[in-house]
């Protein structure tokens, strides 16, 4: 989306140009939402909604809509080119590791219904295939247990193992990191198979200045939130294939203070939020890029 809504290409400016006509009536600025258009270019409906009749409603305004346009306006703009110079999907690793994970706010206790949100979250972890090694258990007795490299404990706990259930956050720098413990344990060995458990800690403090430099996420306030998370987890990981067939996490985080856009500033001052990973399916669905790619340490994202 961040593309689409900047980005000087055919794709991006034939998007800008619908969704300028759409529910802001603005240029530039945000434009998140769902629009039903035509390949040529016509808006026929759009609106930003969490409501999903409303978003139903909006719609079936626009299929029917699409019903009366003519069969002209169905087919792309003549020499419309939809190639780009550069995707952040186009650092998909595919032979790493792909987590899909799923973000929730989680009741107090005893439980406070108007504290918890109904919104939630979806998130991407991507690993190259020498990275998702890492993880592997370099001790091959069971019971042996490992830390694992910084490498791995920055990718989650600096970009992921942060609270963007309600809204878009912000990644944290290296020096925030106040604690950082990631450990496997291996627990099974046979012919073909390494399984192992996985568990750690984390808490990361943002205070002060933002400390990332000049970015698409550099904030324009003061930094003041945190989270404190547990983690614990399971694997397999296939020796002869050299690939996991199975990855599981379970994280409890302890979230305080909010940042600009991640929707805490109705709410209370502090929570909890639950995030499930699991091995995502090789899919053109699933082939989405994490949120802060653009500054995950790794030699193999390609950048604009």
């Amino acid at each position: 989306m961040w593309r689409l809504q900047g980005a000087k290409e055919e794709d991006a400016t034939l998007f800008q140009q619908i969704a300028n006509k759409g529910h802001y009536r603005k240029v530039g600025g945000s434009r998140q939402g769902i629009y039903v258009c035509s390949p040529s270019g016509k808006l026929l409906s759009s609106v930003n909604s969490l409501n999903p009749d409303v978003v139903i409603k909006t719609i079936k305004e626009g299929l029917e809509k699409w019903k009366k346009i003519s069969e002209e306006d169905k087919k792309l703009p003549k020499d419309f080119s939809p190639s780009t110079s550069h995707r952040w999907e186009d650092s998909y690793p595919k032979e790493g590791l792909i987590l899909k994970g799923a973000k929730a706010d989680l009741f107090s206790d005893p439980p406070i219904h108007s504290e918890r949100g109904d919104r939630w979250n979806m998130d991407y972890v991507w690993f190259s295939k020498e990275e998702s090694r890492l993880w592997v258990p370099k001790t091959k007795i069971i019971g042996s247990i490992q830390e694992c490299p910084q490498i791995i404990k920055d990718r989650l706990f600096r970009f992921h193992l942060v609270d963007n259930v309600r809204g878009q956050t912000l990644p944290f720098a290296p020096e925030e990191i106040e604690k950082a413990n990631l450990v496997v344990k291996l627990t099974n060995i046979n012919k073909s198979t390494l399984e192992f458990k996985i568990s750690g800690e984390s808490e990361a403090v943002a205070k002060g200045e933002w400390k990332l430099g000049e970015n698409d996420w550099t904030p324009t306030h003061e930094l003041n939130h945190s989270i404190k998370t547990d983690l614990l987890g399971s694997a397999t990981y296939d020796i002869n294939n050299d690939r996991f067939t199975k990855f599981e996490m379970v994280i409890i985080g302890h979230w305080k203070g909010r940042t600009q856009n991640n929707g805490r500033h109705a709410g209370p001052e502090s929570g909890r939020i639950g995030i499930l990973y699991n091995l995502a399916e090789n899919t053109i669905s699933n082939k989405i890029a994490p949120a802060f790619i653009d500054l995950y340490n790794a030699q193999w994202v390609q950048h604009p």
